[in-house]
């Protein structure tokens, strides 16, 4: 996409995750200023059948630069986001941001600590957090709850320090969601269409049969394979959103603790006082399917096997990396 010279409009958004990353490299490596992105919180297809004013911001793109009509589209906000809120909250939209990431990002860093926390200081002691791969249900939770209103947009990262105890295995996949939970602790997701353009009043009215990724979201999410860890740093798109160029396997040795550090896909997300954002790390897919029917069984070596270690402390610093931004809502 570096060579992309002509003007360019980019619409993503974190919920249709097909696409969230693809729309973000694309806005970071074009390199000229003749660019424009649009960051939305409803399905795509939503976006393109349902919203007349999507239409409309395209067909205004369209008939500037394919027509030469001088319709004012430079006035067009460069960089429109969304954050979200979760729940049966509506998004905030048009968050216009000078850049992305966001100039002058506070990247703060949390470790996974004791007591399902994460805390802002390196543990002084060892700890050791276990899961069972093979459950969808087994993973270590780690949760930061907010003291004031905070927006987290940008990039998340993940470094952890991980060990397989089922020494007959030389790979495993690590997966890491970061979900939003409510004053009360409740998990929240994010509904892709407009409540009122859904037969439900309610998120909770969902029956679970008919939760899938098309209409529901549930949070960022990194995937790494342990032998796929190698980093090329001079084609990461930003030193929060690692390159791994999947050259070579570096396989596990029996015991072996390995650094893994996993990009996590944008975010956009805002948060109440009392509300919390929650790390999850396990051995399977953490979001909800889209098509289960399309999904056949992979093959044994692909698949994880027993009980997965986290390490954390003095020598395995295990720690989630967040983007803290300042901007008005």
């Amino acid at each position: 996409m570096k060579k992309i010279s002509c003007p360019v409009y980019i619409r993503g958004s974190e919920v249709s995750a097909l696409h969230t990353m693809g729309s973000i490299r694309g806005w970071l490596e074009i390199q000229h200023d003749q660019k424009w992105i649009h960051w939305g919180s409803t399905q795509e297809w939503y976006e393109l059948y349902g919203q007349p004013e999507s239409n409309h911001e395209l067909q205004k793109y369209f008939d500037r630069f394919l027509k030469g009509k001088q319709n004012d589209w430079e006035k067009t906000p460069r960089l429109n986001w969304s954050l979200l809120q979760f729940g049966d909250r509506k998004a905030i939209e048009n968050v216009l941001v000078e850049d992305f990431p966001v100039p002058n990002t506070d990247y703060k860093v949390f470790y996974l600590g004791q007591d399902k926390k994460l805390v802002d200081s390196p543990p002084s002691t060892l700890g050791k957090f276990s899961y069972d791969s093979e459950k969808h249900l087994g993973f270590p939770e780690f949760i930061h709850t907010f003291d004031k209103p905070t927006n987290l947009l940008g990039l998340p990262k993940a470094i952890v320090y991980v060990s397989c105890a089922d020494t007959s295995r030389d790979d495993f996949t690590v997966f890491i969601i970061l979900r939003k939970l409510d004053k009360n602790g409740k998990i929240l997701y994010h509904l892709n269409f407009p409540i009122e353009a859904t037969p439900v009043n309610s998120i909770d009215e969902i029956p679970e049969k008919e939760m899938a990724s098309l209409n529901l979201f549930s949070g960022a999410t990194g995937i790494l394979r342990a032998s796929q860890r190698e980093i090329d740093e001079s084609k990461s798109i930003h030193p929060q959103f690692p390159f791994h160029p999947h050259k070579r396997q570096q396989k596990i040795s029996p015991n072996e603790i390995v650094k893994l550090e996993i990009g996590i896909w944008a975010m956009g997300v805002y948060y109440d006082a009392g509300e919390s954002t929650s790390v999850r790390i396990g051995g399977q897919q953490p979001s909800i399917a889209e098509f289960t029917s399309f999904s056949g069984p992979r093959p044994e070596h692909e698949l994880n096997r027993g009980e997965h270690i986290i390490h954390s402390g003095p020598d395995y610093p295990s720690k989630i990396i967040l983007p803290f931004v300042d901007v008005k809502v």
